[in-house]
């Protein structure tokens, strides 16, 4: 990079002075593991380059009365150990903790994870099911926040404007009825990239064995990771049982047929929803462990 200048603010301040100098030719470095795999493959050069990594700031876990607040520079590995995110959101910790290699999720944050926009991002689909809302600064200072699901526009791409960065991601804490997890499905065992995702929020009525306020994201499935409202309505109110089970994996079925129809990967992946709905389901712990009809 002989040409690209590179700036490191020590605080919010100097970040935003940094970030009145941003072009869309300009990059925010945080972990690096996918802007440094982009400059190699596809042969580009940013004009200049604001490393996060000095903004203290960037880097707070807390709880702010009932909302779990995680700053942007947060590693994977850090969303993986942290008792505030495993006590509230343990699926965004299950899904930080099958991001990559362990050297990986040393250095791969979560702001970045949002702003690469991959529709495989396993931490973009935890944070779709846990209604996240994500908090910027731009060059003038100004702070913003607005849902996840308005940054994410399509596959690479965000609504973040060219001297905006990303601050923190921040969601409504889940309190103890709330059941959750995270299950993907990737072409190898280990450091791999997800070919379909789901994560799955329930409130479990453990008297009346009744599931409410459900939630369903599917990742790698379409252009971005997104809620399917069908799936959700169809859960509420029912019995945790097998036929519930049954229902969410057809569901899910349903879902990946609705999101990419015609493209060559769907015989596939609506196949793997079933499994993968089942493993989801079976990792809640809601009733007896169900199986697949085929299984």
């Amino acid at each position: 990079m002989p040409n690209a200048e590179l700036l490191t603010p020590g605080g919010l301040q100097e970040l935003t002075a940094a970030l009145q100098r941003a072009t869309p030719s300009s990059r925010l470095l945080a972990g690096g593991t996918d802007l440094i795999r982009s400059m190699h493959q596809d042969h580009w050069e940013p004009d200049l380059l604001i490393d996060l990594s000095g903004v203290r700031e960037l880097a707070d876990v807390r709880l702010d009365h009932e909302t779990l607040r995680i700053g942007s520079t947060t590693t994977f590995a850090e969303l993986q150990a942290h008792p505030l995110v495993r006590r509230h959101a343990r699926s965004l910790a299950e899904a930080a903790a099958q991001v990559g290699s362990a050297q990986i999720r040393n250095v791969a944050t979560v702001g970045g994870n949002i702003a690469n926009a991959s529709p495989c991002a396993d931490t973009v689909t935890a944070l779709v099911a846990l209604d996240a809302d994500v908090h910027t600064i731009d060059g003038s200072g100004r702070s913003a926040t607005r849902p996840l699901t308005e940054v994410l526009t399509g596959s690479g791409r965000t609504s973040l404007a060219p001297d905006e960065a990303i601050t923190a991601v921040s969601f409504a804490a889940l309190g103890g009825d709330r059941r959750t997890t995270f299950a993907k499905i990737g072409s190898r065992s280990t450091v791999t990239v997800a070919r379909l995702s789901i994560a799955l929020i329930v409130k479990f009525d453990a008297d009346a064995g009744t599931l409410s306020e459900v939630r369903v994201a599917l990742g790698a499935v379409g252009e971005a990771a997104f809620r399917d409202a069908r799936l959700e309505e169809l859960l509420e109110g029912r019995l945790a049982d097998e036929e519930s089970a049954r229902l969410f994996a057809a569901g899910c079925m349903d879902a990946v047929r609705r999101s990419i129809p015609g493209r060559y990967s769907l015989p596939y992946k609506q196949h793997a929803a079933v499994g993968l709905a089942y493993d989801a389901w079976n990792a809640l712990g809601l009733c007896d462990r169900c199986e697949p009809a085929w299984g």
